[in-house]
């Protein structure tokens, strides 16, 4: 059992200082829009590595004035204590004031981190948020960091691999577009971008095997989706041992220079993936599927990608679900928030009106939020 006890934010987001001390979970949080449930879910997800539930800039995170400029000189702070069965802990994170623009540091219990990624160690944090309701309509690029997020949280290493894929692959960009054409060092970019390249791609291929093995939640409210890559690295990995895959993607590489040159972008490599998903007793592919069957879809992999890391020797994550029972018809929002008890770890849900979370009455608590205060009700 991972217990929150107590959350800080300061000068953060249209928080100017927030102490709360939960009582209970699940916590439902309700208010009207613009009340600060979403920033409150922010703040939790931005103790765990990467840039939040948001994806914001750090420039973006402190209160602002009136007159739109930032407070404290932009500085801001999340500071978060837990307690689980090895005792308490604390985590912060946030800016100094003053240094605008500048990394963002991580503490645990006091002490500065050199590395973010031991974090992991203690907590970790799935979300669903509204603008992922449109994970199947939008962008490559969108399904890609969605599915980065579930790998990283599983497998903190996986932000370092891609990191330095990307830091090669626009390192490539970059000499193909102003016409260098160095033999020498293109070579040892692209050796860069296929040994990182392949590593990456490797970890997203395990964890959709996972997934999929995981298949349907318990109570069969859910559908079991199946997930499938589509990217010919993959392709090859399910032929072909990771060195040999490296080898082909170098020559590839070295192959599409002139039309990588051309288009501007790398036409091969693990910045090309995409997923898909498709409903495995109707076989509706997500990108078909209603607003409302995607939800379940997503909310499906959401949960099954919770239950594989409180099975598997992984830290339990915590669940942060921002208005998670739009578009869901009354059977499956009774479903989820019956799920959600299942689960031994911060469970935090938002919305505007107390009355659909109805179901968990006396089960969870229940906080209204306004103008950045919360009252427990």
């Amino acid at each position: 059992m991972t217990r929150l006890q107590r959350l800080i934010l300061t000068d953060f987001r249209n928080y100017t200082r927030l102490v709360w001390e939960p009582s209970r979970s699940p916590i439902v949080l309700t208010g009207d829009n613009g009340s600060g449930k979403t920033n409150l879910l922010e703040g939790l997800s931005l103790l765990v590595p990467g840039r939040g539930l948001r994806g914001a800039r750090n420039a973006d995170l402190p209160l602002r004035a009136p007159d739109g400029t930032p407070a404290s000189a932009g500085g801001w702070g999340v500071t978060a204590k837990f307690s689980d069965t090895n005792g308490s802990f604390e985590v912060a994170t946030g800016m100094e004031a003053g240094r605008d623009g500048g990394a963002r540091r991580f503490l645990l219990d006091g002490v500065a981190l050199r590395g973010r990624g031991a974090i992991a160690e203690y907590l970790s944090a799935v979300w669903l948020t509204p603008q992922m309701d449109r994970l199947f309509g939008e962008s490559t690029s969108g399904r890609r960091r969605f599915l980065d997020r579930l790998v990283v949280s599983m497998t903190p290493h996986h932000a370092r691999e891609l990191a330095a894929c990307e830091r090669a692959t626009a390192q490539r960009n970059k000499m193909l577009g102003v016409g260098q054409v160095d033999d020498i060092w293109l070579a040892a970019i692209e050796d860069a971008m296929a040994r990182h390249g392949v590593a990456v791609v490797a970890a997203r291929r395990d964890l959709v095997a996972q997934l999929n093995r995981t298949g349907a939640d318990p109570r069969g409210a859910f559908p079991s989706a199946e997930l499938s890559l589509v990217c010919a690295i993959a392709q090859r990995l399910e032929e072909e041992p990771a060195l040999a895959v490296e080898d082909w993607l170098r020559q590839q590489l070295r192959a599409n220079r002139a039309l990588d040159r051309a288009r501007g972008l790398a036409t091969l490599g693990a910045n090309r993936t995409d997923f898909a998903l498709h409903d495995r007793e109707t076989a509706r592919n997500a990108a078909e599927a209603s607003t409302g069957q995607q939800k379940t879809l997503l909310i499906g992999i959401i949960l099954a990608h919770a239950r594989l890391m409180g099975a598997g020797g992984h830290v339990p994550p915590m669940l942060l679900l921002d208005e998670p029972l739009v578009h869901l018809d009354t059977r499956r929002r009774e479903a989820l928030l019956e799920t959600l008890l299942d689960f031994s770890t911060p469970v935090l849900l938002t919305g505007t009106d107390r009355e659909p979370f109805a179901p968990l009455e006396n089960r969870a608590a229940f906080v209204h939020l306004e103008d950045g205060r919360l009252k427990e009700e």
